[in-house]
């Protein structure tokens, strides 16, 4: 296999980070999880859970971690990667 081709299966991507983003969110507020609930439970400031909530900035890895340790729920979806539709 050519290296071009092994690049084009290991980077095909199914969401991008702002559609991940989004799905997490509609999960959150689907679980009934408020900004300042989610700011708690991850321990960082509320306004940083604000720009994923209000203003569709993408989550950082470091924040993706602390959301999978921290919620079952958004565990359980990434392991399986079954994301709902966005939109």
């Amino acid at each position: 296999m050519s290296r071009s081709n092994l690049w084009q299966i290991c980077h095909k991507k199914i969401l991008t980070n702002r559609q991940l983003t989004q799905c997490i969110v509609n999960m959150l507020r689907e679980n009934r999880i408020s900004i300042k609930q989610a700011s708690l439970d991850l321990d960082m400031t509320v306004w940083r859970a604000h720009n994923w909530y209000y203003k569709d900035t993408g989550l950082s890895g470091f924040d993706l971690m602390k959301i999978i340790q921290t919620y079952d729920f958004i565990r359980q979806v990434v392991a399986v990667q079954k994301f709902p539709p966005v939109g």
